[in-house]
């Protein structure tokens, strides 16, 4: 029979084996630096980067993430070599994915999800009552964006409209007293131009015809060549856990976001459905992102950032997915 000082040598040396081997598993982890933008649309990224749920860590992999201001700042430091996951603005990233000044894969969509709503006056019925008519938004921002995109979608030239250049707070005050006809922001400025405008305005035009906030999990080409299809595959497979995580566990993942971001739970719970969040992570590939791109190339040739058509397929693949869950590849029209 061993004596209890020989059992005790035997659990100290496992204890230390196990140590051991936690500390090669943990040397062994592919480190991967993930750019978010300071919004609530990020959860996936805040899930991943906390080390309590063991998503990362169940695919190998280490991630650290970093908070900007927008997802063109996380792009410029994915672009110097800062990050090796980005998020920016797919109609800013595509001239750039053209030129070649830029380089990223997407193996997995990150959001797809109709962010903009209209506001007008009542007596504003049709696409055609817009001519000759204001519209509040912010110039170059995400509003404009959706109604060029819009009308565009309408087989109206967007220089019969006239944009009234807005900072969001402004456009509810602005609709109400009449110097704009229409306003068009994401939420919560819709529905407090709702609130303040009353009778007078009413919710106009299904905006998603035209325009959707649609974006892929861009992945620099240095880290996918470094790491191989089989690190692609990790990278995938963790977003459709993190995405899944959100969806089965909505409290947690406002309590992550609230905490990354600095915020009241109540206002991330408020701003998360608002803006259709958890619904608006398919963490899938589909025809429809990929008809969503072609609308940006067509708004991107009308506006003279790009003078012809992209190869999404240097960009977009759906080889991973396929490979960890076939059954999130949507594609039938389109071979990527």
């Amino acid at each position: 029979m061993k004596s209890l000082t020989s059992i005790k040598s035997l659990f100290g040396a496992l204890a230390m084996s196990a140590i051991s081997m936690g500390a090669a598993n943990a040397e062994d982890l592919i480190p991967l630096r993930i750019g978010a933008a300071s919004n609530v649309l990020f959860g996936p990224v805040f899930v991943l980067a906390d080390p309590a749920n063991g998503i990362a860590a169940k695919y190998g992999l280490e991630v650290n993430s970093r908070i900007f201001n927008s997802g063109i700042a996380t792009m410029e430091a994915a672009m110097a070599g800062d990050l090796d996951v980005a998020f920016p603005n797919t109609r800013v990233l595509l001239p750039l994915l053209h030129k070649g000044d830029a380089c990223f894969k997407a193996g997995i969509a990150f959001v797809d999800v109709n962010t903009v709503r209209m506001i007008a006056t009542t007596d504003i019925k049709t696409p055609e009552d817009l001519k000759g008519r204001k519209v509040g938004t912010r110039n170059g921002g995400i509003g404009e964006v959706a109604l060029h995109m819009w009308l565009q979608s309408k087989g109206i030239d967007r220089s019969e409209v006239e944009v009234v250049n807005l900072a969001e707070e402004d456009q509810p005050i602005a609709l109400a007293n009449g110097n704009v006809d229409a306003i068009i922001w994401p939420e919560p400025i819709p529905s407090i131009a709702l609130q303040i405008g009353g009778d007078k305005v009413h919710n106009f035009g299904d905006i998603s015809e035209g325009f959707r906030d649609t974006s892929v999990v861009n992945v620099t080409c240095d880290w996918a060549e470094k790491y191989g299809d089989a690190g692609m595959e990790k990278v995938v497979a963790a977003f459709i856990d993190a995405v899944d995580y959100l969806k089965a566990n909505p409290e947690e993942g406002i309590n992550l976001t609230a905490k990354a971001l600095q915020l009241e739970l109540a206002d991330v719970k408020k701003f998360w459905a608002q803006g259709g969040w958890p619904a608006g992570w398919p963490a899938n590939l589909s025809d429809s992102q990929v008809d969503m791109f072609e609308k940006y190339v067509d708004y991107l040739n009308k506006s003279g950032d790009l003078s012809e058509r992209v190869d999404f397929s240097k960009w977009v693949s759906s080889k991973w997915l396929q490979k960890v869950a076939p059954d999130r590849v949507k594609f039938e029209k389109h071979k990527l």
